[in-house]
């Protein structure tokens, strides 16, 4: 919390995946929640938010923030994690709302963006529809073969096209 303040960086993301994943993890979950609040006084002070990014859905999320209990843990959204998951991305952002999420991952797991299972120009809308303004953050979309720094070329262009049309 100290350097992302120092550094000005609003959000530090909390990953839980591998062997922090906290499905079926109910002991790990209150672990979690039980660190947070102890943690999040500090981060509310300092004006820096908690980004939970992990596998578990919308509602789960916010069961975990209720918990905690502070206005600055949220929600890193990420949609191919969360389509690759079988949840209702749309729905899950609209439930979130401006209010949970504080930023997005815009990843396609080994595809470029636009050409896997994610609908962008759908994830667009509703963002606007919740009044999304925050950071979309390219994540992990490139396909086998293709060399990172093209790959991200051609999915800056159609985050640009996307978003920006």
């Amino acid at each position: 919390i100290d350097v992302a303040k120092a550094l000005g960086c609003k959000v530090v993301l909390l990953a839980f995946f591998g062997k922090g994943d906290l499905r079926n993890d109910p002991e790990g979950k209150k672990e979690v929640i039980r660190k947070l609040k102890e943690v999040a006084p500090k981060a509310e002070r300092q004006d820096v938010y908690l980004a939970v990014e992990s596998w578990l859905s919308a509602e789960e999320h916010l069961d975990i923030i209720e918990k905690v209990g502070s206005s600055h843990v949220r929600v890193y959204y990420d949609v191919a994690n969360a389509t690759s998951m079988g949840y209702d991305i749309f729905k899950e952002m609209r439930l979130l709302g401006t209010d949970y999420i504080c930023e997005v991952h815009a990843k396609e797991n080994g595809q470029l963006l636009g050409k896997g299972e994610v609908d962008f120009v759908k994830v667009r809308n509703v963002l606007d529809e919740i009044g999304y303004r925050n950071w979309i953050i390219l994540e992990g979309a490139i396909p086998d073969g293709m060399e990172m720094i093209e790959a991200y070329r051609k999915n800056l262009k159609f985050l640009h096209q996307t978003f920006n049309p």
